[in-house]
Parts: structure tokens; sequence; C-alpha cells
């Protein structure tokens, strides 16, 4: 009987224990459905969020181009109603002027006709002078033009069949868009020297006498033409030096493939972002398997307090590693070194390194421009103590974790 017993409480566990399984189940589809469906509300919510976007561009590129037909209608009724002032003064003025020279009426038919002869030039000479005063708009020098706006580009395209590269990404109905061109300036011609000089006319003389003149040279070879830069600012941001520095970090990512550089196109460390500044980032682009294409993709991106640049530019060359220093003149430091380190030198607990376990990682980052391999740390229950960095000439880094920055060491 006791057996009994004790079996069916032992069954009535079992029943407990599956019926909470099952709610538990119940419960994590219950949570795996409100899941989905907030995150396909939220993508949904995003992408309504992007089409008005859109669509607020769009009117404001249309309103723009709307302003800017306005003016230019003003512009021409203006210029022609000074032309016209201008011709019926001029004309006026002849007709005065033909009153007082006439002196009888026989000869009002002749006035006439010579008053017609003089008005066409006259009047063609008045028309120029006030197309003229209203191109210069009197005294004062004309104003600059600037470029219509246009809409926020999603790509940055440098020449047909070239990778394209992700814009900045902006939105807003209160930020311009202004996209110009910039071609390349023309090669300079060399100077010709006083012995060139004399040179040309010896021949020239010796020509004249009769003797037999020299093949013509050869004409010298077309200068490639350089690329032209396309620059696009935008006007009316809120935070440029953020959009610019995240924008920096998001095109040196692995995928995008870019690297800080300097005039050389030298690999360098990115700098730190303030109020106004620039950066240039590049990135080596294969040719294509027909020849067409390669090269080296540029883009200078500059800020300010309300606006930023980006200049788009192929220079010639290619991205690089800076040359190696000259290492140091005292014995380099490697991994043997921080295993026979005291621990307080690296921040650790602990009389001997015997108590830790120094695992080095794949791969090097940059620090200071120089390559350097990681060294995780562990402790005794193979849980992390640190982060460390070895550079390939000794110097020793370690990882701050808060600040998400590195701290150089001291050996000794």
């Amino acid at each position: 009987m006791k057996q009994d017993k004790g079996d069916k409480i032992i069954q009535k566990a079992e029943l407990k224990a599956k019926k909470a399984a099952q709610q538990v189940q119940i419960a994590s589809k219950k949570a795996e459905a409100a899941k989905q469906k907030q995150a396909a509300k939220a993508e949904k919510k995003a992408a309504q969020a992007a089409k008005n976007a859109e669509k607020k561009a769009a009117k404001h590129t249309k309103k723009a181009e709307q302003a800017t037909k306005k003016a230019q209608q003003a512009a021409q009724k203006a210029q022609e109603k000074k032309a016209k002032a201008a011709a019926k003064t001029a004309a006026k003025a002849i007709e005065g002027e033909d009153g007082g020279v006439e002196e009888s009426a026989g000869k009002k038919k002749k006035g006439k006709k010579k008053l017609l002869l003089v008005l066409i030039p006259v009047l063609a000479a008045a028309v120029g002078a006030g197309v003229l005063f209203f191109l210069k708009g009197g005294d004062k020098e004309p104003e600059e033009v600037l470029p219509e706006p246009i809409s926020a580009p999603m790509e940055y395209v440098l020449a047909e069949g070239e990778v394209p590269i992700t814009a900045l990404p902006v939105t807003g109905d209160q930020v311009l868009v202004y996209r110009e061109e910039i071609a390349p300036e023309p090669p300079e011609e060399p100077e010709s020297t006083d012995n060139e000089e004399e040179s040309q006319k010896n021949g020239e003389a010796e020509g004249d006498e009769g003797e037999s003149a020299e093949e013509p040279a050869a004409e010298p070879a077309e200068e490639p033409v350089g690329f032209t830069k396309i620059l696009y600012r935008y006007e009316g941001l809120k935070n440029p030096m953020g959009l610019i520095s995240a924008y920096t970090a998001l095109m040196t990512s692995e995928d995008a493939g870019f690297f800080v550089v300097d005039e050389e196109l030298l690999r360098i460390d990115s700098p730190e972002f303030g109020t106004s500044g620039s950066v240039q980032i590049a990135r080596n682009v294969p040719a294509a398997e027909d020849g067409t294409g390669g090269g080296v993709h540029s883009m200078l991106l500059s800020w300010g307090e309300d606006n930023c640049s980006v200049l788009l530019d192929k220079p010639e060359g290619r991205v690089r590693d800076p040359k190696p220093e000259t290492p140091d003149a005292g014995p380099r430091r490697g991994l043997s070194d921080m295993e026979a380190i005291h621990p307080s030198k690296l921040g650790l607990e602990g009389e001997s390194m015997d108590a830790y376990e120094l695992i080095p990682q794949e791969g090097s980052v940059r620090i200071g421009g120089k390559a350097c391999m990681r060294v995780n740390i562990y402790d005794g229950n193979s849980q992390i103590a640190g982060s460390y960095f070895l550079s390939s000439d000794g110097h020793l880094y370690k990882l701050d974790e808060t600040v998400n920055a590195v701290v150089e060491l001291e050996w000794e």
C-alpha cells in the first residue's frame, strides 16, 4: 500500500512537471511571436519614415526649382524692360538733334530718311548697352550664381562602370545638398629659354638661304587629362562632426575597405574629431577583367559648425602602409618577456605570471602606425584578466575597456 501511494505521488509530480514544461514551451512560443511581431512593426515603421523623408526631399527640391524658374523669368523681364527704355531714350535724343538741324519744310522728307538710317545702329547700340548694364548691375560686380540644390544621393559614383560608394546618410528638409564638378588644371607650358629662341631664329635664317631644312620634330604626346573631381556640399546640418565621425568609422570597416590616409596615400591613425576639420580616406580598387577601372577611390571629408563636404577623387598611386620605423637600439621585447614580467606591471595580482595563461590572437591591429599583436591573459578560473597589445618594436599596451582606449605600459 505504501509503495502504491508513493508511486501515485511520483506520477502526480511527473504530471505537474510535464504541465509546467508545456506551459514554459507555450510561453516561449508566445514570446517569440511577440518578438517577431514587434520586429516587423519596427521595420514597417522605419520603411514608412524613410518614404516620408524621401517625399519631403522631393517636395523641397521641387520648390527650389520653382523659385529658381521665377527668378530667371523676373530677370529676363527686367532685362527686356531696361533695354526698351534705353532704346527709347536714344531715339528721342536723335529726334531732337534732327529737329534743330532742319531749316526748311522742303528738307523734311530727306531728314526723315536720314533719321531712319541713323536710328538703326543707335537702337542696336542702345539695346546692347542696356543688356550690358543689366548684366553688370551698374558699377557693381556680378554676384556669384550658386548651383541649384539636389536630392541627397544614396551612392557616390566616380565614373561609369566604377564601384559605387555609399553616400553620407543625410535626410531632412532643412538640409541643402549641392553638387559641383572641379575640372583638373591644365598643365603649365614650359617657358622657352633664350638659347631656344636663338636656335629658332638661326634655323629660320638658314631656311631662307636655301639650305636643306631639318625634318620637323615629332609632336609631343598629349598628357593624360586628370580626373574631374566631384564635390558634394551639405548645408544646414545639426551635428556635422558626429556625422563625419560615424561615416568615417563605417567606411573604414573591413566590408567598405577604406583607410584613413595622408596626402601620399599612406595609412595613418584616425584623427581626433573637433568642431571643424578634415580627414581623407581612400581604398584600392581592382581593375576589371577587360583592364578598365581600378586605381584608387579617395574622399576628402571636411566639416564645420553646420555644414560638411565630400570631395571625390581618383589620385594616382596606391594605398599602402608606411615604411617601418628604424628599430630602437635597445633589445626587442616579445611574448616570453610578458611571461617573465611581474604581474603588477600589467595591472594584475600575484607575484608571478605562472598563475596566468597568455593566449595570442590571430591578426593584428595598428596602434600609433605600428602593427601590434593582441594577447589575452586568463586567470586560474579561465576568466579573462585583461587584453594587451605587443608591437613589432617591443612596445606594450593595455586595453582600457572603460574608455575603449589603449594605454602604454613600462617594462621596467
